[in-house]
Formats: structure tokens, sequence, C-alpha cells
């Protein structure tokens, strides 16, 4: 009985083991539970928001499918476009400029170039001469104060001119000058500003010219276009006296200082000299001007002269201008002069003024230097447009 109870486990050394079995057991799982209860208090960082891609940009795919990948040793290769090949091609000819207009130079009552002879319209003219012109000419007003020499010198007066300066007009190099006179109760615009209503037609000097210069109908000239009487000058005789001394004391020298002439200056000599490259004109008062104004006092200065629809005394003004001295050796270039042969009341009066300064002066000769063409019509516009019409190719031509 005694040996049985020696062998037997000592039941609190198996105490003692459990204990400690539990103390380790309990060392392991609180540090398990302790990081487990720690995780549960983790903050979760915000998400971002949603960005809207921008679809404009054109270097972004539309669909997956779009969408090629390039591989990482071609990513910075950016090939040159394929050279075209070079082709020889013959440049196209350039285009040979546009034959130049023949003007015709009437010298001696023929063109010296072709030899062909003036031809005259003696009806109206085409509309086409009185349609705008794409190549117009410039008028100008000059106004101007000058002594009252139709009031014996006493006091001043106001007056004026028109310009017309063509088209083109170039410094460099010299114009006739041609100057038209208007008629009764006219001005300065009625030969280049004023427009004449005749139905399907409108009128205008300004117009004409134009068309006339850059059809090549004759060479561009500057036109000077003057008044006669003022309120302060009336009356015909008062109107002519004034306006003979003005062309001489200013409007011709005004014209030859500020404009590009044959004149040298506006000297009276430098204005003698040049005087073929100067005419004088005019219609119905006008007309009578140019006899009565224009070659009786002023010969010198003018080497051409145009009358339509008006004459004055014929046998007068012959008898002036082969008594003056200085006047009866200079040349004459041209004389045009016609009317309407219509109900004109001074058709008669230029026919038989015509005849005289034909008849009774050696330096006007029929067909040479001299013409009276009658046109289709009354004393009115259309007749005295073509009768310039007409003249103007004449005026400037040099008598060999």
């Amino acid at each position: 009985m005694h040996s049985s109870n020696q062998s037997r486990f000592p039941l609190w050394l198996l105490c003692l083991l459990l204990f400690a079995v539990l103390v380790i057991f309990f060392l392991i799982r609180i540090p398990i539970m302790l990081s487990s209860g720690n995780s549960a208090d983790v903050t979760v960082p915000d998400i971002p928001e949603e960005r809207t891609l921008d679809t404009s940009d054109e270097l972004l795919p539309e669909t997956a499918d779009d969408m090629q990948l390039v591989p990482a040793d071609e990513a910075l290769i950016v090939e040159e476009p394929a050279a075209e090949p070079v082709v020889d091609i013959e440049p196209e000819p350039t285009p040979e400029p546009a034959p130049a207009v023949h003007i015709h130079s009437y010298v001696n009552g023929v063109c010296s170039e072709c030899g062909a002879k003036p031809e005259f319209i003696t009806d109206f003219l085409p509309a086409e001469f009185y349609q705008e012109n794409a190549h117009a000419g410039t008028v100008t007003l000059h106004q101007y104060e000058i002594t009252a020499y139709a009031n014996y010198g006493q006091g001043t007066v106001s007056k004026s001119f028109n310009i017309y300066l063509p088209y083109g007009y170039d410094e460099t190099r010299p114009y006739n000058v041609l100057v038209l006179v208007h008629g009764y109760d006219g001005n300065q615009d009625s030969w280049l500003n004023t427009v004449y209503d005749y139905g399907e037609i409108q009128m205008c000097g300004r117009i004409l010219f134009d068309n006339m210069f850059d059809k090549g109908v004759c060479e561009p000239c500057i036109i000077i276009t003057p008044v006669t009487e003022t309120n302060q000058i009336q009356g015909l005789t008062a109107g002519i006296y004034q306006l003979q001394e003005e062309l001489r004391e200013y409007i011709l020298p005004y014209v030859a200082e500020h404009y590009s002439t044959f004149s040298a200056d506006g000297s009276l000599e430098s204005l003698h000299a040049a005087r073929d490259h100067f005419a004088l004109g005019g219609l119905s008062n006008g007309a009578l001007f140019t006899y009565e104004g224009g070659m009786r006092y002023d010969f010198d200065l003018f080497g051409s002269y145009a009358a339509f629809s008006g004459n004055g005394e014929p046998w007068k003004t012959i008898s002036m201008i082969q008594s003056n001295e200085d006047f009866a050796r200079l040349p004459v270039n041209c004389y045009f002069t016609g009317a309407g042969s219509l109900n004109d009341w001074q058709q008669h009066y230029t026919e038989i003024g015509y005849e005289y300064f034909v008849e009774n002066d050696p330096r006007f000769t029929d067909g040479v230097n001299s013409w009276r063409v009658d046109v289709n019509g009354e004393h009115e516009w259309k007749v005295w447009f073509t009768d310039i019409y007409n003249a103007l190719p004449l005026l400037f031509q040099n008598i060999e």
C-alpha cells in the first residue's frame, strides 16, 4: 500500500503547469486583440472629385478602337513628308501689252502718222460718251479777287473758274490748255459740272471729256472754264472786257504757275512762246467772246479757236488781227466753228463769219486748218457737245 502512493503525479504540480499555460496563452492573444481593435479606427482618405475630360482636344481618340500604342523606341521619331517629284513645267508666256490707241495728229488737214483726214459727226454723240467712266478726271473750283477792269480799274471783283485735270494727270509731262466760255446765263459749271436732261440721256461735259480721252479720240488736256459776268460786272460788253483782261493778267499766268503746261512759267513772255498749246472756245455768248475778246485782244496768247453758235463782226476782228503789228505775224493753228442746222438762229451768222475769215486772211485755210461743221439740232447743249467732240482733236495741231 505504501509503494503505490509514492508513484502518483503530484496534484499541485499539475495545477502549476495549467496556470503557466494560461499565462502564456493570454500573453500571446492580448497583443493580437489590441492590434485588431486599432485597425477599425483607421481614417479612409477622401476620394478626389471626378473630372470631365475636354473632348474638344483633337488629339484625343474618339473611341478605344482609335487608340494606337506607339513603341517606346519610335515615340520620338518624326517622319519627314515624302519629297514631291520635280516636274519641269514651262513658264506661262507673258501676255503682250495691249496695243496703244492711235491718236490722230492732224497737221495741214491730215494725220501726220496715218494720213487720215478728220471725220466729223453731224448728229448727236452715242450715249456711251455720257456714261460715267472709271477713268474720271477731277474738277476743282478756284476763287479769286481781281481788279474791276470793266469799271475803269476801280475796286475789285470776286471771280472764279473751274480747272479740269484729266485722269492720270502727271506733273512730269506738259499738257495743252483749253479755255471754254459759257453762254448767256451760264457760269463756270456750265461746260463741266452741269447735267442736261435729254430724257434717256443725261449729258455732262466732264463725263464727255473723260470718255473722249479714255477712248483715244484726242490727247488729254487741261480745261479751264471761267465766268464772264457777275453781280458786280453785268452786261455782255462789260463781261467781255473784264474776262479778256483777266486771261492776260491772272488766269493764264496762274494756270502756268500751278499746273504742268508748255509754258515755262507764268510770265507773258513764256505764254507767248507756248501759244500753240493754248486754245480758246465758247458757245453762243461764249463764241462772241472768243472773237471779240480772245482774237481781238489776246491773239498773242492763243493759237487755236473754236466758236459754236455765235459770231461777232468778223470784218472788225480780221481788221484788228491784221493791223496789230504783233498779231499780224502770228499763225493760226486751228479755227473751228459750227452751229445747229435746225432752228439755230446763229447758224446763218456762223456761216457768214466763217466765209469772211477764209476769204480775207490767208492764215485761215478751209480744210487745212479751218473747218465749219453744222450738227443736226437747235441752239442747245447736245449740239455744242458734238461741236467740241469734233473740234478738240484739231485744236492743238502744229502747222508745218
